[in-house]
């Protein structure tokens, strides 16, 4: 599992695909991000076929080839059917022919923040998709580069509790991951979208020190910051270096040991000249 990737408690159609976003100014937000419709067909609903069984949290599947050729990202495809999803994501190799076969690779979900989060392997070292939107279970998918390489995140529609399996093809190689509703599982707090900025953790509500800011940015920035406010209070600043990668989402990570008690506003994304918040995610925290 990537270094940056925190485990929490234990888009045939087109979508929306973007290699690079711009972030808007004066665009903050608490825990949604505004999309757009984007045209999707009913499909067969070949994801519900076989017998390999969809899992709610943790790891849903370890695949992949020790000996493979993929080495890039190519496309995103969404297929709706009328009780399940399905995302395919295809590969290339060094020489941009399509790739054979896949390496290692790891598949959980992260039921807290609606997510299914693939560990692609080292060999994945670029891709031709930053991110999609799609209109339906799955809302939004980001290709993020962290450290030591790419991985996806797939995020469920608002309030969407979700299970998920995946495996792999080859000749072509791609990678599939299908996704259905799971009512009787808890309402996901959900992620903290923005147009420039992406909060996994933490999510709103009680918190406890120290805690870790696990987040992702916009294609293309080179710093994010991280703020820690509580009430008249001087805040916590931070502001994280980026490599201002244009292909992919950027992972960053902070840690606080220490703070403020009681009610707290996190904030993480883009400030102005006066420091003061521009576009991110505000988090209200309680602290001890």
């Amino acid at each position: 599992m990537r270094r940056w990737w925190l485990i929490v408690a234990t888009m045939v159609t087109a979508a929306a695909c973007t290699n690079a976003a711009e972030p808007t100014p004066d665009d903050t937000t608490t825990t949604t991000l505004v999309t757009t419709t984007t045209q999707s067909v009913d499909t067969s609903d070949a994801c519900l076929s076989g017998d390999l069984p969809f899992e709610t949290e943790g790891l849903v599947a370890a695949i992949g080839d020790t000996d493979a050729d993929a080495t890039g990202i190519t496309q995103i495809r969404w297929q709706q059917g009328a009780a399940c999803e399905r995302l395919v994501i295809d590969f290339a190799t060094a020489s941009d022919a399509p790739a054979t076969t896949l390496g290692l690779t790891g598949v959980t979900v992260i039921p807290s923040a609606g997510v299914v989060r693939v560990d692609l392997p080292e060999d994945i070292l670029t891709t031709a998709v930053a991110d999609s939107l799609t209109d339906g279970l799955i809302s939004r998918t980001f290709v993020v580069r962290a450290d030591d390489g790419l991985g996806i995140d797939i995020h469920a529609a608002e309030g969407m509790a979700i299970a998920a399996r995946a495996f792999t093809t080859s000749s072509p190689a791609s990678l599939v991951v299908d996704v259905i509703p799971a009512p009787d599982e808890p309402v996901p707090v959900g992620a903290g979208l923005s147009s420039s900025t992406v909060v996994i953790t933490p999510g709103p509500g009680p918190a406890l020190y120290p805690f870790t800011v696990e987040a992702y940015a916009v294609p293309g920035v080179r710093t994010a910051h991280v703020q820690l406010v509580n009430g008249d209070a001087d805040p916590i600043n931070l502001t994280i270096a980026l490599d201002g990668e244009t292909d992919a989402w950027q992972a960053f990570s902070t840690q606080f040991d220490t703070g403020p008690s009681g009610e707290a506003v996190l904030f993480v994304g883009q400030v102005g000249g006066d420091d003061q918040p521009v576009n991110g995610v505000e988090i209200p925290l309680d602290l001890p």
